[in-house]
């Protein structure tokens, strides 16, 4: 379940990047992670749509997922932290 509360350092936000749609909101239409996968740097982790166009978003570091903060469907704008990454866990 996405989780919104505040995290200490750390951990890392992902952060939804501008992907050119003007300063609107995105959809949330998929997670390939859930909390304690790990990735890596540049791998794939949510899917979000722009009308007419999906997108994936990729991990900002290596690590391990701590939180999804956005659940599917939910509507996101850029520089809103989707999810938390913990960094110095990269099991």
């Amino acid at each position: 379940m996405p989780d919104d509360s505040p995290h200490p350092s750390p951990l890392i936000p992902v952060v939804l990047p501008d992907l050119g749609t003007a300063g609107e909101a995105v959809r949330v239409s998929a997670w390939f992670v859930e909390p304690g996968d790990s990735v890596e740097a540049g791998e794939p982790i949510l899917e979000v749509m722009i009308p007419g166009v999906t997108c994936e978003v990729c991990s900002p570091h290596m690590g391990r997922i701590d939180r999804l903060v956005s659940a599917i469907d939910a509507r996101v704008m850029p520089g809103d932290v989707v999810a938390w990454l913990d960094a110095t866990d990269s099991r």
